[in-house]
């Protein structure tokens, strides 16, 4: 998966005296992190290109009136917001890989799923509610409160940990020695 933000923007002097603006990208890919510099034409050419294959959506006008720090700052978020709307375009367009310098991307796999996300599998368990509420009477308290019903481990380290949340939580002679 291919994460792109522009984060800033600068003004780029010239000896000539014309003066542009570039936006800053930072590009993760493979675990790589890359910035690379483009100016708004070069996203201009980009959104053409797309446009003929995809609905993209808006795109920050070509021409402004000023080059105040709020113009440019909506021009920055609006080019942001429409290049993370591309990369969601599934297989990603080849010019986009072109246009982030992205180098050894492979398009995934079509396994001939409807689904355009690939699953992950979740490294932990989630928690979904405390054995039982320390404020409630045994006697008073739903079946629906037991863990076992919703966790298919119970380890005791798991009793543990919550064990230690329930006491900082609720027990008021609980205190954290800081010195």
């Amino acid at each position: 998966m291919i994460r792109a933000y522009i984060p800033k923007y600068k003004l780029v002097e010239q000896d000539g005296g014309r003066n542009y603006y570039v936006y800053a990208l930072e590009i993760s890919y493979a675990g790589k992190l890359s910035k690379i510099e483009k100016r708004y034409s070069a996203f201009h050419r980009l959104y053409k290109e797309v446009e003929k294959s995809y609905i993209t959506g808006y795109f920050p006008p070509k021409r402004i009136r000023n080059t105040s720090h709020k113009v440019l700052e909506l021009r920055r978020t609006g080019l942001e917001a429409w290049l993370q709307l591309v990369l969601k375009i599934q297989p990603i367009p080849n010019s986009l890989i072109s246009f982030l310098e992205v180098s050894n991307y492979q398009h995934p796999v079509d396994t001939g799923s409807a689904e355009l996300e690939p699953k992950e599998e979740l490294s932990h368990q989630s928690l979904l509610v405390f054995p039982k509420d320390p404020y409630l009477s045994p006697d008073s308290q739903p079946e629906c409160y037991s863990i076992e019903r919703y966790c298919s481990v119970n380890t005791p380290l798991a009793d543990t940990i919550t064990k230690g949340v329930l006491v900082a939580l609720y027990d008021s002679s609980f205190m954290v020695d800081v010195s």
